[in-house]
C-alpha cells in the first residue's frame, strides 16, 4: 500500500511539473499590460514567441522570450526577451514583481528614432542605440531610469541636413514621481550642445541648453542657429524645443 501511495505522489508530481512547463504562451500575453499587443503566439509561458508585438498600436517586431526559473526564489518572474526588426532590435532581462512592478536590466537596443513617433513627418530622425542599465515601470512610468544612448545622424523635423551625433545620458538622480531627466552633449557634431531633457508623465518633453557653431560649421546649420537669438560673449545661444511621445 506505501509503495502504491509513493507512485501515485510521483506520478501526481510529473502530472503538475509537465502541466506548467507546458503551460500554454497565452496565459503570458494575458498579463501583459494594455499598451502592448502580440499577434501570432507560439510556445509556452517559458519558452516561446510572436510574430509581432505592439506598443499602442505600433509595431515593434517579431518577439521573443525565454524564462529564469531560478528567479522566482526572489519574487520575481523574469524572462530574457529579444524583439527584433528589419532595422534593429531589443534584448535584455525584464521582470516583474509580485507588486505589479515591471522592471529591466542590460536592455541593449539598436533602432530608429522613428520608432518613438511612428507615422509622424515632422519630428527627429537617425538612430538610436544603447543601453539601459536598470529601469523599473511602475503603472507604466519608468520612476527608475538609468541608461546612456547614442543619437547618430540626427535630423531635425522638414529638414535633409543631419546635424550631427549626440549622447543622451540618464543617471536617475534628478528624476521625480512626474518627471526623468537625462543629459544631452554633442559627439561628432557641427554643434557644442550642452542641453537637459525632461519627459514628463502625460509623454511630453522639453529639451532646453545652449548650442555653438564649430568653427567648421557647415553655412546652412550656422544660419539655422543664427534663428535662435544673439549669441553671448562666448558665442552660445540658449533653445528650448518641446513635443510629445
Amino acid at each position: 500500500m506505501r509503495q502504491g501511495v509513493v507512485i501515485a505522489a510521483v506520478g501526481a508530481l510529473v502530472f503538475v511539473g509537465v502541466g506548467i512547463a507546458t503551460l500554454p504562451a497565452s496565459l503570458l500575453v494575458g498579463r501583459l499590460p494594455p499598451e502592448l499587443t502580440v499577434e501570432g503566439v507560439s510556445g509556452t509561458v517559458w519558452n516561446g514567441g510572436a510574430d509581432a508585438i505592439r506598443l499602442r498600436g505600433t509595431p515593434l517586431g517579431a518577439f521573443s522570450w525565454s524564462a529564469e526559473p531560478a528567479a522566482l526564489l526572489t519574487g520575481e518572474f523574469s524572462f530574457r526577451i529579444e524583439v527584433t526588426r528589419p532595422d534593429g532590435y531589443v534584448r535584455g532581462r525584464i521582470a516583474a514583481t509580485i507588486g505589479g512592478a515591471l522592471t529591466g536590466t542590460d536592455l541593449d537596443m539598436q533602432l530608429p528614432l522613428t520608432t518613438l513617433h511612428p507615422g509622424s513627418q515632422e519630428d527627429w530622425r537617425g538612430g538610436l542605440h544603447g543601453t539601459v542599465q536598470s529601469v523599473r515601470l511602475e503603472r507604466g512610468w519608468p520612476v527608475l531610469l538609468v541608461g546612456a544612448f547614442q543619437m547618430t545622424g540626427l535630423t531635425p523635423p522638414s529638414s535633409d541636413l543631419p546635424i550631427g551625433d549626440y549622447a543622451l545620458e540618464f543617471d536617475g538622480r534628478a528624476d521625480t514621481p512626474t518627471q526623468i531627466v537625462g543629459r544631452v552633449r554633442d559627439l561628432a557634431a557641427p554643434l557644442v550642445v550642452r542641453a537637459q531633457l525632461v519627459i514628463r508623465r502625460d509623454r511630453s518633453y522639453t529639451l532646453e541648453g545652449e548650442v555653438t557653431p564649430r568653427p567648421d560649421a557647415p553655412p546652412d546649420v550656422s544660419r539655422a542657429v543664427a534663428f535662435l537669438g544673439n549669441p553671448d560673449a562666448a558665442g552660445r545661444r540658449t533653445f528650448q524645443i518641446t513635443g510629445t511621445f
